[in-house]
């Protein structure tokens, strides 16, 4: 091996692209830069990010304000460590914890965490209990309680596919008396009487009288005013 014969490893350089030297280069007449427009021109200088003009993503993503979770559940975080000051076999409840100054607020619940040992035999009642506590916990004597959280109730726009339809209410059933059926049935009279009044003569195979044109019919005369 000498010197002159040292060459890099094939594939790691390429040849630099040369724009501009006649069609034969094949980058000839508008040198990569295609007909027109604002990639063409000489001072062509946009950013990587930009999108044609619309807000890039760039400035569309939040900046030092940093994302807050509007749905994210904060839990009072509680070490066993701190648990020795109660007295052994007592019964701790998220009450007793406020009060003695443990936590200041339960938030969305209250978790154990196994930092520490734990030399009490203690009940205790959280939300949410780590293995390692959980462990230690029983490991001393203690009992681990754990408080059910309700699921939040959320209003529903539409109904889910696996929920059943809601059951139609019941008809009331009046129980009418023999006055009113009587009533019901004499209002109905009239009405049928006026149905057949007004059927024309044609279905009942009579034929349709004729406009008289007596002399002495009512009709005015066409085109002669009334004196």
């Amino acid at each position: 091996m000498k010197l002159h014969e040292l060459q890099p490893s094939p594939g790691s350089h390429h040849p630099r692209k040369r724009v501009g030297r006649g069609p034969g280069s094949g980058h000839g007449k508008t040198s990569t830069r295609g007909q027109k427009g604002q990639g063409a021109r000489t001072s062509f200088n946009l950013p990587k990010t930009f999108e044609g003009g619309q807000t890039r993503l760039t400035m569309r993503t939040p900046k030092l304000r940093g994302f807050h979770n509007k749905w994210r559940k904060r839990f009072a975080v509680l070490n066993l460590t701190r648990l020795n000051r109660f007295d052994d076999g007592a019964e701790i409840r998220p009450e007793s914890l406020i009060d003695a100054g443990l936590i200041k607020d339960v938030g969305a619940g209250i978790k154990v965490l196994g930092t520490g040992d734990l030399n009490r035999k203690l009940i205790i009642h959280a939300h949410r209990f780590s293995a390692e506590a959980r462990r230690k916990i029983e490991a001393a004597g203690g009992t681990v309680a754990v408080i059910e959280v309700p699921a939040p109730i959320r209003p529903k726009t539409k109904r889910a596919k696996n929920q059943p339809k809601p059951a139609a209410p019941a008809p009331v059933e009046t129980a009418e008396t023999p006055e009113k059926a009587e009533a019901a049935d004499a209002a109905a009279a009239p009405a049928k009487v006026k149905k057949e009044k007004s059927k024309p003569a044609a279905e009942k195979g009579q034929a349709a009288p004729k406009a008289s044109s007596a002399p002495d019919s009512p009709r005015p005369e066409k085109g002669k005013k009334k004196g």
